[in-house]
């Protein structure tokens, strides 16, 4: 497929993930700090190697895949650092996720740009983009307002962007259909 998209079951994926760990956060908020550090932990380094892999893929068929290449590497670094260093302090972990959180917002942007295929596909990575923007102002705003905010605040992005992760998956796999039958 020379749209330059990724598989549409990859958006699904990460979607799905995204949803469980917001319905996680937010149904079991009495988990210890560090259980929600090894969680957010393992969510961006996952997500990090899909946006790797997923880079690899875009370069080797000649499309745009920088973006999505530091999107990956940020979400591996990160996940990384917050798995080694668990027991670091909460103010520790909202100073780092909210790093993460603009940096992913920002590469996911520039990524919606660097998109082929679908409009719709593209606006929706764009705002999911823009949520982790706000994610992490709010998060450098109020660095200290609790890890209950805190895990409230990922939580819901979490859902939100899980959501939209999703509903992104059915134009892309519209998409890829019609392409598939036009080959």
């Amino acid at each position: 497929m020379g749209t330059g998209m990724e598989k549409w079951w990859s958006y699904l994926l990460r979607g799905i993930l995204a949803l469980v760990f917001g319905i996680i956060l937010l149904v079991w908020p009495t988990a210890t700090l560090y259980v929600v550090i090894i969680l957010f932990g393992v969510y961006a380094l996952v997500e990090g190697l899909f946006a790797i892999g997923y880079s690899i893929a875009r370069a080797s068929r000649g499309d745009k895949f920088f973006a999505l290449l530091m999107l990956g590497i940020i979400g591996v670094l990160v996940g990384a650092i917050v798995l080694a260093r668990p027991g670091v302090s909460s103010l520790a972990l909202v100073w780092v996720i909210a790093f993460w959180a603009l940096l992913r917002g920002v590469m996911l942007i520039v990524s919606a740009f660097e998109m082929t295929g679908s409009a719709g596909a593209r606006w929706l990575i764009g705002l999911v983009g823009v949520l982790a923007i706000i994610v992490g102002i709010i998060l450098f705003a109020h660095p200290v307002a609790g890890i209950w905010t805190i895990i409230l605040v990922i939580g819901i992005y979490a859902i939100v962007a899980g959501i939209i992760l999703m509903i992104t998956s059915i134009p892309v796999r519209s998409r890829q259909k019609k392409e598939a039958a036009a080959a």
